[in-house]
C-alpha cells in the first residue's frame, strides 16, 4: 500500500475543515435570518406605544388639530404626511390619525338657530338660539319658538326657558270642565258606532290597513337610561340611524359620533340613542321610541323592546313594594 506524503494529508485536513466551517456558517446565517424575521413579526403584531397609531407596518405619530392624514409614516415612530382641513367647511379639534376631518356644523335658521362662533380648522361652529327662541338642553340641535300669552306674561322668554303666561280666568275653567264630559260621551258613542259597522260591506266602512299594532302603552314617562344598552343591542346600526333621522338628529351629529367611534359600531349605536334621549328628555320619550320604531316599519322590534321595558319596570315596581312591606 502506498503511503501519502505528510503535505498531502495536511492539505486534505484543511479542505475538510473548511467545508465544515462553511456549512456551519450557513446554518448560523439561516438561524440569524429566522430570528430577525420573528422579531419583526413580533414588533408588527404588538400594539403601538401610548400616543402612537398603527399606520401600515409602523407605529406613527398623530396628525395635529386642524389636519387630516394624507399618507402613513414610513418608519416606526415617524410622522405621517398630514394636510390641513378645509377652512370654513371642516375641522378637527384634537390629535388623531384619521384621513378625514369632521364637517362643520350648520346653524339651521329653520330650527331657530344662528351662528355664535364661526367654524375654524380647529374648532366647530357654535350655534345659539335666535331672538324669540329658546332651548332648555345643554346641547341644542334646534330651538323652540317662545310662547305668546293671551292673558299676560308672568316671566319673559330667555335663551334657556320659555315664556311663563298667566292662567286663564276661572270662568274659562268652568266652561272647560263642562265641555270635557260631553266630549267623552261623543267619543264613546263614536267608537261603539265604528265597532258595530267594522268590515260591514253594506255600511261601506272597511278596516284601514295597519302595519303595526297600535295598542295603548302602559306608561309614557318610563326612564330609559338603564334600557339604552339593551335597546342598542337589539337594533342594527342602520335602524338606529333611520330612527335618529326621523327624530331630527342632524347628519352632522351622526358623522361626529361615527368619527369618534370608528372601531366600534356598537358604541356608535349607544351614543346615537343617548344623544336622542338627552335631546328629547324623559317626558314622552318611551312613547316616542315605540311609535318611532313602528313608523320606520320595525313593528316586531318595537313589540320586543316594549315587552322588555315594561316587564323590567313591573319587576322593579314589585321588588320595591316587597321591600317596603318587609
Amino acid at each position: 500500500m502506498q503511503v501519502l506524503p505528510l503535505s498531502c494529508l495536511i492539505h486534505i485536513l484543511f479542505v475538510l475543515a473548511g467545508s465544515q466551517l462553511s456549512v456551519h456558517t450557513q446554518e448560523v446565517d439561516s438561524l440569524s435570518e429566522a430570528t430577525e424575521l420573528r422579531r419583526n413579526v413580533r414588533e408588527t403584531e404588538t400594539s403601538c406605544p401610548e400616543g402612537l397609531y398603527h399606520g401600515g407596518d409602523f407605529c406613527c405619530q398623530p396628525c395635529q388639530p386642524g389636519e387630516q392624514k394624507h399618507s402613513d409614516c414610513t418608519s416606526s415612530g415617524g410622522k405621517p404626511s398630514c394636510r390641513p382641513c378645509t377652512e370654513g367647511k371642516e375641522y378637527m379639534d384634537k390629535e388623531h390619525y384619521s384621513d378625514k376631518c369632521r364637517r362643520c356644523a350648520l346653524c339651521d335658521e329653520g330650527h331657530g338657530l344662528e351662528v355664535e362662533t364661526i367654524c375654524t380648522r380647529t374648532q366647530n361652529t357654535k350655534c345659539k338660539c335666535k331672538p324669540n327662541f329658546y332651548c332648555n338642553f345643554s346641547a341644542c340641535e334646534h330651538c323652540e319658538p317662545c310662547a305668546s300669552c293671551e292673558h299676560g306674561v308672568l316671566e319673559g322668554c330667555t335663551l334657556t326657558s320659555n315664556t311663563k303666561c298667566k292662567q286663564k280666568s276661572s270662568r274659562m275653567y268652568h266652561l272647560l270642565w263642562l265641555f270635557i264630559p260631553i266630549l267623552i260621551i261623543l267619543v264613546i258613542f263614536y267608537r261603539k258606532y265604528q265597532k258595530r259597522h267594522h268590515d260591514d260591506p253594506e255600511s261601506g266602512i272597511l278596516n284601514p290597513p295597519r302595519r303595526c299594532s297600535l295598542s295603548p302603552l302602559n306608561s309614557h314617562n318610563i326612564d330609559l337610561t338603564e334600557h339604552i344598552l339593551n335597546i342598542a343591542e337589539q337594533m342594527s346600526l342602520e335602524q338606529v340611524k333611520k330612527f335618529a333621522r326621523e327624530n331630527k338628529i342632524s347628519e352632522t351629529k351622526l358623522d361626529e359620533i361615527k368619527n369618534d367611534n370608528l372601531q366600534s359600531t356598537a358604541e356608535q349605536k349607544i351614543q346615537i340613542l343617548q344623544w336622542w334621549y338627552q335631546s328629547h328628555g324623559k317626558k314622552g320619550a318611551y312613547h316616542t321610541l315605540i311609535k318611532g320604531l313602528q313608523k320606520i316599519n320595525c313593528c316586531t322590534l318595537a313589540d320586543e323592546i316594549r315587552k322588555d321595558i315594561e316587564k323590567s319596570t313591573s319587576d322593579n315596581r314589585n321588588e320595591n313594594e316587597t321591600q317596603r312591606l318587609d
